[in-house]
């Protein structure tokens, strides 16, 4: 049966609708949140600041309470707490020797150049490897990302917890990473800001003991910061970029003819990106993009260094041929490589066509350390170029994924209404569902509490052989069936009724507004009858019926389940006497389903105490009159029960699947006692045959237990034969068949029986490897008085001797008809003509009779 759904459709899409909507705002926070991160560098005037800034926008991202940032130096192996926060533990304060806090998780984080989720069971499997020690406070966790600086270390950002309501997650670990790589251009700009302010001082003071005429200190402090700054600001073009570093460097050294190249290492070519040059002799073509040749800028892109050319300097370079002709008004000429982390960005020159300007080393030098100032910012503005247009395409992305959400709630809303439909009906039949049924018998059982002569019925419907149509012609015959019977009970039953398909081959009915249970009654006939006459699908004749249990309203019912119970449970005992027809609910209908449970609980004792005992009734060569084997059924001898019979336990125990248990308890015995006739009467020819429940059949490791009996036993495996029936044949076959092929290698005969009576067919019989053919009694009870039934059993014999099959007949009950097995040429029979089943011991004297 189908379970009831928990959540209505509906609720399950305003759900989804909300996820997606908290989803958009989570990505419209974490924008606004990295983009804040972005303005810091603009803002902030100094770390300090910057740093509480940082600290407020990841905690507009995740809980940070705890927070703290660390400054890694790898060239002087210390650390330094910038930012501290923290509920529990004091600021580090000063320059901390690295060496301190080896084996802290800052440290692994360094090491490892990987963010690290530090939660208690991490932290102890750290502990128990020995790579951490104990620094601060235990917390719970201990999120930590490292800052990255051209692929170096030069800090820590760490968010803690120390309450088991905060806990990070991989999420929280992406953010606080994509957050940390944008902190570290503004922290790096700070930085370079400090420094650069600590270097010029430096620098200038040098400077001025060399060109004290320059009295250009403060100016050049002033020029190398407003470089620096210029990265920063993008609200201008790249051109009045270079334009504005013309101008700084102006201010500094006489810089009218200026350019800027850059290089290409890939292409070996060099771009001239900002030209301002005087009218000169240099031919037209001389500035634009070009292999590397022999001008004086490949000398400095060659050399990495900065030259600088005086008018005879250029001369003898042109009459060595390592350089062309220079034009006839160059004087002088001074170029600087423009250098970033060790890579060549270009060359920045600039030169003199007057002999009024002529450049000194002292501008050599100057220019040279303006330039690393200047390749800084050319690079910082690539970045910030291209950090832009990754934000500009993010917001781009952003709107046009709202635009998708936004039109994929609209489709969602239009297939709302089909939604609802979908989960309310059988979609096979287009029935209502369980859901639905519920819903409608919870009202009528509300209606007869308000209204005590407001009646109604329930009839619960299963199909009969349903099976049958599905295994013999194929799922797609099943469903067919299923939604003529559907179509067909919708129109037998009122308008007013309700048709709902429960699930598998199960219907039930709604009848409300009862006048009189005769209406029920008539209705259940109706269906009986109707489900008797045979159905075509695929212009093939199909039979089934219906066992119906009907249930009527009776104040004593609260709810829909139990209602259901019992229709079910009158179902049960309709297909129980039967089938084909209908059965009202009684008391003493739930009373024998509570009989039924407590017979369930017996067997499970008695198989877990060793009470079911094998019978044995002999197998006769029908020529002869020899026992050849004997066939093992269980009995029950029950402690609490005292004997029960066969037709008493073995249908319930089909129905568990208790009886696998049964069989190989049955089939362990069998061999023990074998095993002991073998060795004390002298009859190693006799073998036992055991029923196996088709189910057995499909457990791969058949082969293995019985192997593991027939070693525990001692027994031979060709004195166990082990007997199945034909619809085990027609479930699983692959492993079945793999199961009766590892028997067959084992030494183990099989025989099918109750043969003729199911789904019999040549083909199994050429594909499985079976060995011997029981006849079923009910074509041998008084066969001899039977015409057809011989016919039905000579052909049974002969199909069995054209494969090479032995056959036995089974249920002899008089000389007559051993007799005309015997003329068929059946080899063996057993039955209550030879004997009936017995207990071990009578079964022993029983062979010493026979032996005689």
């Amino acid at each position: 049966m189908e379970e009831k759904e928990n959540t209505p459709p509906q609720d399950a899409l305003a759900s989804e609708l909300l996820m997606l909507q908290q989803q958009h705002q989570q990505l419209q926070t974490r924008y606004s949140a990295l983009f804040s991160l972005n303005q810091l560098s603009q803002q902030c005037d100094d770390l300090s600041h910057f740093y509480l800034q940082v600290h407020r926008t990841i905690a507009s991202l995740m809980t940070a309470e705890n927070f703290y940032i660390v400054s890694y130096d790898q060239t002087f192996s210390t650390l330094e707490f910038v930012y501290y926060v923290d509920e529990k533990d004091a600021r580090p304060e000063g320059l901390i020797d690295y060496s301190d806090y080896k084996g802290s998780f800052t440290s692994l984080v360094i090491e490892s150049m990987q963010p690290l989720l530090i939660t208690p069971d991490v932290e102890k499997q750290l502990e128990q490897q020995g790579l951490i020690k104990s620094y601060g406070t235990l917390g719970i966790d201990w999120l930590g990302v490292p800052l990255l600086h051209n692929d170096l270390v030069i800090g820590v950002m760490v968010v803690q917890s120390y309450s088991e309501k905060t806990r990070y997650t991989e999420q929280d670990v992406e953010m606080l990473t994509f957050a940390g790589q944008h902190v570290v251009g503004a922290m790096t700009r700070l930085q370079d800001k400090e420094r650069l302010t600590n270097a010029v001082n430096a620098r200038t003071q040098e400077l001025m003991a060399q060109i004290r005429e320059r009295e250009k200190s403060e100016l050049l402090q002033e020029s190398l910061y407003r470089i620096s700054e210029l990265a920063n600001d993008a609200s201008f073009d790249i051109n009045v970029f270079y334009s504005k570093v013309h101008n700084i460097v102006g201010q500094l050294i006489n810089a009218t003819n200026f350019f800027i190249a850059k290089y290409d290492q890939e292409q070996d070519t060099i771009e001239y990106v900002y030209v301002v040059d005087e009218d000169s002799n240099l031919p037209e073509n001389f500035f634009e993009t070009r292999k590397l040749s022999n001008h004086h800028s490949e000398l400095v892109i060659r050399q990495q260094k900065t030259v600088l050319l005086t008018k005879t300097d250029m001369d003898e370079l042109y009459k060595r041929g390592e350089t062309q002709e220079p034009a006839a008004n160059e004087h002088s000429w001074l170029g600087v490589p423009l250098i970033y982390a060790g890579k060549l960005l270009g060359v920045m020159v600039i030169q003199s066509y007057t002999n009024k300007t002529i450049y000194t080393q002292q501008d050599a030098e100057l220019l040279n350390f303006v330039s690393n100032h200047v390749s800084a910012a050319i690079k910082r503005r690539e970045i910030s170029d291209i950090e832009r247009q990754s934000h500009e395409l993010l917001e781009q992305q952003v709107k046009l994924r709202t635009l998708a959400l936004e039109e994929e709630i609209a489709q969602r809303k239009q297939a709302e209404t089909k939604l609802k439909h979908t989960a309310s009906h059988d979609s096979l039949t287009g029935l209502p569902n369980r859901a639905v049924f519920i819903d409608l018998l919870n009202h009528a059982i509300a209606c007869n509490k308000r209204k005590p002569d407001f009646s109604f019925a329930i009839l619960f419907l299963d199909l009969d052989r349903f099976k049958v149509v599905n295994d013999s012609l194929g799922h797609q015959a099943g469903d067919t069936l299923l939604q003529m019977i559907a179509r067909e009970l919708s129109a037998i039953v009122r308008n007013m009724d309700t048709v709902a398909r429960l699930g598998g081959d199960e219907f039930v009915i709604l009848i409300e507004d009862l006048k009189s249970n005769d209406k029920a009654f008539d209705i259940a006939k109706r269906i009986t009858k109707f489900l008797e006459e045979p159905f075509t699908i695929n212009n093939q004749l199909v039979f089934t019926g219906t066992s119906i249990g009907i249930l009527f309203s009776d104040d004593r019912y609260d709810n829909a389940d139990t209602m259901l119970r019992d229709a079910d449970t009158a179902m049960y005992h309709a297909k129980d006497s039967g089938k084909g027809r209908y059965e009202v609910f009684d008391a003493s209908m739930h009373q024998r389903v509570q009989n039924a449970l407590s017979l369930e609980a017996d067997i499970r004792e008695a198989i877990e105490w060793q009470e079911f005992i094998p019978y044995y009734q002999p197998i006769i060569k029908l020529d002869n009159g020899e026992i050849q084997g004997f066939e093992a059924l269980a009995r029950w001898q029950s402690t609490k029960r005292g004997f029960v019979f066969p037709d008493d336990f073995i249908p319930l125990a089909e129905e568990t699947n208790l009886v696998q248990a049964i069989d190989l308890q049955i089939l362990k015995k069998s061999c023990q006692q074998l095993k002991i006739w073998q060795q004390t009467l002298s009859c190693d020819e006799l073998y036992v045959s055991c029923n196996l429940f088709c189910n057995q059949f499909f457990n791969p490791s058949l082969p293995e237990e019985i192997e593991h009996i027939l070693t525990e036993t001692a027994l031979k495996p060709e004195s166990l034969r082990v007997e199945l029936t034909e619809r085990a044949l027609l479930e699983n076959t692959d492993i079945v068949l793999s199961n009766m092929k590892a028997l067959k290698r084992l030494g183990v005969k099989i025989l099918l029986d109750d043969f003729g009576t199911g789904y019999s067919s040549l083909s199994y019989l050429h594909r499985f490897p079976i060995d011997v053919l029981k006849i079923d009694k009910s074509f041998i009870n008084n066969v001899h008085e039977h015409q057809n039934n011989r016919a039905i059993i000579k052909t049974i014999v002969d199909l069995a001797t054209n494969l090479r099959m032995a056959t036995v007949g089974e249920g002899i009950e008089n000389i007559e008809d051993a007799q005309l097995l015997q003329k068929m040429e059946c080899l063996y029979g057993q039955g209550y003509y030879f004997a009936k089943p017995m207990d071990a011991i009578t079964m022993e004297q029983y062979i010493l009779k026979n032996n005689a």
